[in-house]
């Protein structure tokens, strides 16, 4: 304890000297706090953007669709899937889809398509690009023949608004089937290469025309699906409702081989097709990937930051040491050995640096609670910004999950900054300390 304090009040004999370099330590770690707050939120809204877009935040499929994407490849049980949503409180919204590759064609030229059957009246609730309608309307509910593409496919192929466009796809039956289309309106996605391909027809047109419809289907709200695509309210947090969907299938799964109530071989066949339930990182695995990649980066960034502040530092226990040459003599001569002369200038360098450390902390997540709030506005980039389907204005986040490991650096970065200067401490003479005025 009395070497704590010894070095603790020798940091204190030159103030200014020592609140410069505490000042420097604490507007580092505010700066360094304050840029991963920023950067996290700029992430964050990207990727709530692209999973707005067209991502969602999870979806289920069955096996044999992820494998093949055939038509025939319906999501069975799909009444229980939507009830295992709905009784899932973190589940807000719902949205099941009919996902069929096909032709477009207009009178100025054709492109391969990804045709998504959707139910109007769900659609919009889940994915923003059904919103973001920049000309005419989006689907409303029923089985006409309308259809909405993007504003880069519509280029493409030289149409707008009330123009005819003809679909080719392959029915059930595997034969090729032509249908005509009435564009009701364009959308503006969040991704140029979305908008070049994909675009949306009634789910019940497409299902009636491909043969997916019987008697017994036509009585539910949503009678066929290849995939249902939900949100939930926060995504980062979206595992517990994923491990409740597959427990709740797995559940089913057993109930079907326990049942002595088959109708048909065809229908346990059917009932017994296992599902795939994934998570946004799993649909788009780069979104992840840039999840991971940002946190080193911000981790890598604050090394740099602290790593200058450990040079100030180093100067300015070099300087002590020099400054203290004949004081530092007179105490090896009484008595002091090596290993608590070592001791005190590595404390010294600690607490020096671990004096600014809770001010720039406070600063920093003060900043990030304000700024979270108000949001930041960048103006001059929204044309850029737009690009991504993201707003101008970003709202940084807190991090506390980075506080801890900042502090670990800090506590490395000013070790390792004691090092050369307790060293130059150790080999000083105490005779010849001692003469130095």
């Amino acid at each position: 304890m009395s070497t704590i304090r010894m070095a603790w009040r020798n940091i204190w004999r030159s103030p200014w000297r020592s609140a410069v370099v505490i000042g420097s330590m604490a507007l580092g770690v505010w700066a360094g706090i304050f840029m991963m707050g920023w950067a996290t939120g700029l992430n964050d809204a990207r990727t709530v953007s692209l999973l707005d877009d067209n991502v969602g935040h999870g979806r289920i499929q069955s096996v044999p669709f992820e494998e093949s994407q055939e038509p025939s490849a319906l999501l069975p049980r799909l009444d229980a899937v939507l009830e295992d949503l709905a009784s899932d409180t973190s589940v807000t919204e719902v949205a099941p889809r009919l996902v069929v590759q096909a032709m477009i064609q207009s009178g100025s030229g054709a492109a391969p398509a990804m045709v998504l059957g959707v139910y109007p009246q769900v659609e919009p609730n889940v994915f923003k690009s059904a919103r973001n309608i920049t000309i005419g309307r989006f689907l409303e509910e029923g089985a006409a023949d309308e259809i909405v593409l993007g504003e880069e496919l519509a280029k493409r192929l030289e149409v707008g608004v009330d123009d005819r466009l003809v679909l080719t796809f392959q029915d059930l039956s595997g034969e090729v089937h032509s249908a005509l289309f009435y564009v009701v309106g364009l959308y503006d996605g969040a991704s140029n290469l979305l908008e070049e391909t994909m675009l949306y027809v009634p789910a019940l047109n497409i299902a009636q025309q491909m043969g997916m419809l019987d008697s017994t289907s036509m009585t539910r709200v949503f009678p066929v699906a290849h995939e249902v695509c939900f949100r939930v309210k926060d995504p980062y947090a979206v595992k517990p409702t994923m491990e409740h969907l597959r427990s709740q299938d797995s559940l089913r799964l057993l109930n079907v081989f326990r049942s002595s109530r088959i109708e048909s071989l065809e229908q346990l066949k059917r009932d017994e097709t296992r599902l795939v339930f994934k998570e946004w990182r799993s649909i788009s695995p780069e979104l992840g990937y840039a999840d991971e990649i940002m946190a080193q980066s911000l981790l890598l960034f604050m090394t740099i930051i602290l790593l200058a502040m450990a040079f100030g530092i180093l100067n300015t226990m070099l300087m002590a040491i020099l400054e203290r040459t004949r004081e530092l003599g007179m105490l090896m001569a009484v008595g002091m050995n090596k290993r608590r002369l070592f001791t005190l200038i590595v404390l010294e360098t600690l607490l020096l640096s671990f004096a600014g450390l809770p001010i720039g902390l406070l600063l920093g997540h003060s900043t990030l609670a304000v700024t979270s709030q108000t949001g930041i506005t960048l103006k001059g980039v929204e044309q850029g910004l737009a690009e991504f389907g993201m707003e101008s204005t970003i709202y940084p986040v807190t991090v506390p999950e980075f506080y801890l490991p900042i502090a670990a650096l800090v506590f490395v970065l000013a070790f390792l900054s004691a090092l050369y200067p307790a060293r130059k401490a150790l080999k000083l003479n105490p005779i010849e300390s001692m003469r130095v005025l």
